[in-house]
């Protein structure tokens, strides 16, 4: 008897254990199934962008003028314009109703695979899900962040035009890990089970998550202020997320480890991308600085990086200004490669003094790019180019371009606006502005907003009482400062015929007006596109008058944005 109750309680225990690790492991399979839905999901989206992009893509390039008003592409037509109409529009606190949409996709897929196939009799199960979910987003935010992303092929989305997207992702990210060790906590609490805080891999996961939260920190206080520093810490705080999550859960048929792996393993691939261009390009290549009024700096340098094309960008790093940093900076030229920027504060003002200590100098220099994505305004009718300030050298350069490729005089036209507050800032792009005048395809509008008088000091960037002293004791100028002026005042001569031969309008330009002015002129059947590259509000009036003007009867519409700042 004794034998057979010993025989019911070891089949009980066995079935106990057997029930219990059937449900651990279904457990474990539905948090797998829950990276594998996110994966899915941002892959879904994904997918829709490159068949949106290259369906349009296609259309551009192959469709007649006949085409364009074939019954058959009527209703894809009518309900692409009336999408993109809604889409391009801003909305409150995004870039565009579509990039809302995008988000709200993004979080309606990570709020769903979070609580769906839950064990609600325990609180480790929920807080189990939320670190899988962090995990997850954790692979995706560093596949936003690669500069070398094959979205910038698949959708023409470069990875400076997700990383609105890698932000957003970012917070979530945090957000599900705060979770996740809350919710552990309160479980363990209720358990009494509080001292498995101190396991190691408990460790490892309490020092990931203070990590995140100081790259929480150091993006909400330090982002705009000291950027260097914020990128510093970015990084840094990256590189250790990574290990100690992977250190939180070690075994690697988890699988937890496997998705770190793979983060890690795309973000080491783009950083050895990204050092093999800085290394190729810095064998005999140099940089040439010269400075130029109101605080510009031209940089051309000997080497020109496979694939460069006016208007997009590529970073730049010369050691001779600051060895541990190199910056993003818009290509004017290619031929030879050449960029030109505004000073402002660090690494821009620490290159515009030295440029004007020795004027010319050629400094070693390297390069990583060139990024970003340009459309082909070749395949337009018409090209409505709009910059502030030194958003020119996105324009310019774009406008250049597009000359370059037209060749002969064709049918295409382009309007060539431009609002800048200094008028010195025009000698800026002497050469290209004088081309564009030139040229018979080109109607060039010039606005200076400021009307005081050209001046050959750089005052702005002058404290009030430097400002009063520089205009009452110019005669007591240092030798260096004489000379620094000097240069300027050579540059302000030769600039002179410039100001007089180019259309410069006073006061700012109605851009709102001017494209609807356009569009309205124009056949139904013709192809137009705005590029505009400058402040906010610039920006924000062009892409509402575009979305206005976008009518399933009337011209085709695109929208390109190059907007300051990251």
């Amino acid at each position: 008897m004794t034998t057979v109750s010993s025989n019911t309680a070891a089949t009980a225990t066995a079935a106990a254990k057997a029930k219990t690790a059937a449900a651990k492991a279904m457990r474990q399979k539905n948090n797998e199934n829950t990276a594998k839905f996110l994966a899915l999901g941002m892959a879904g989206i994904i997918v829709l962008f490159v068949i949106f992009h290259w369906t349009r893509m296609f259309y551009k390039h192959y469709g007649t003028r006949q085409s364009r008003s074939s019954s058959v592409l009527k209703f894809p037509v009518a309900f692409t314009r009336s999408s993109r109409r809604i889409l391009i529009q801003k909305v409150p606190g995004f870039i565009s109703a579509g990039h809302a949409l995008v988000f709200l996709g993004y979080f309606a897929t990570c709020l769903s695979i979070s609580f769906v196939n839950l064990d609600w009799m325990t609180l480790n199960d929920l807080a189990k899900r939320l670190g899988w979910v962090a995990v997850s987003n954790l692979a995706f935010i560093i596949f936003l962040s690669l500069r070398n992303t094959p979205l910038a092929f698949l959708t023409a989305y470069s990875y400076e035009r997700l990383n609105v997207l890698h932000q957003v992702a970012g917070y979530s990210t945090i957000a599900f890990a705060i979770a996740h060790a809350v919710v552990y906590t309160v479980s363990w609490s209720k358990l009494d089970n509080l001292h498995e805080l101190l396991y190691t891999v408990q460790i490892f996961g309490m020092t990931a998550g203070f990590a995140m939260l100081a790259m929480l920190g150091s993006s909400l206080l330090l982002r705009k202020l000291q950027y260097e520093t914020f990128l510093i810490i970015h990084i840094l705080m990256s590189i250790l997320i990574l290990i100690t999550v992977g250190m939180h859960r070690p075994d690697m048929t988890k699988k937890t480890l496997v998705i770190i792996t793979f983060a890690a393993s795309i973000w080491v691939v783009d950083r050895i991308l990204r050092f093999v261009k800085f290394t190729v390009y810095s064998v005999g290549n140099a940089a040439t600085i010269t400075p130029l009024l109101h605080g510009g700096t031209r940089i051309v340098l000997r080497k020109t990086p496979i694939g460069a094309v006016p208007g997009t960008h590529c970073f730049l790093w010369i050691p001779g200004i600051r060895a541990t940093e190199s910056h993003p900076f818009t290509i004017i030229s290619t031929n030879p490669l050449e960029f030109v920027v505004a000073a402002y504060d660090g690494f821009t003002r620490d290159l515009h003094e030295q440029a004007l200590k020795t004027p010319g100098q050629a400094l070693k220099a390297s390069i990583d790019g060139p990024y970003g994505s340009m459309p082909d305004f070749t395949a337009f009718d018409k090209v409505i180019f709009i910059a502030g300030g030194s958003g020119a050298s996105f324009t310019c350069g774009a406008a250049m371009e597009t000359l370059r490729k037209l060749g002969d005089p064709t049918a295409t036209t382009i309007e060539f606006i431009w609002a800048v507050r200094e008028q010195e800032t025009i000698e800026w792009f002497t050469k290209e502005l004088e081309q564009l005048h030139a040229s018979p395809l080109v109607n060039l509008h010039i606005h200076n907003t400021c009307l005081s008088p050209p001046s050959t000091v750089r005052k702005s960037s002058l404290s009030p009482k430097e400002k009063e002293e520089s205009s009452t004791s110019e005669l007591s100028l240092s030798p260096k400062a004489s000379e620094d002026v000097d240069i300027e005042k050579e540059q302000t001569s030769a600039s002179s015929s410039l100001y007089s031969s180019l259309p410069i309008n006073q006061g700012r330009p109605d851009i709102a007006a001017i494209i609807t002015d356009i569009v309205s002129k124009a056949d139904s059947y013709d192809r137009i596109a705005v590029a505009v590259c400058g402040p906010d509000g610039m920006v924000q009036v062009a892409r509402k008058t575009v979305a206005k003007n976008i009518w399933i009867d009337g011209p085709s519409l695109e929208l390109h944005c190059e907007q300051f700042g990251w």
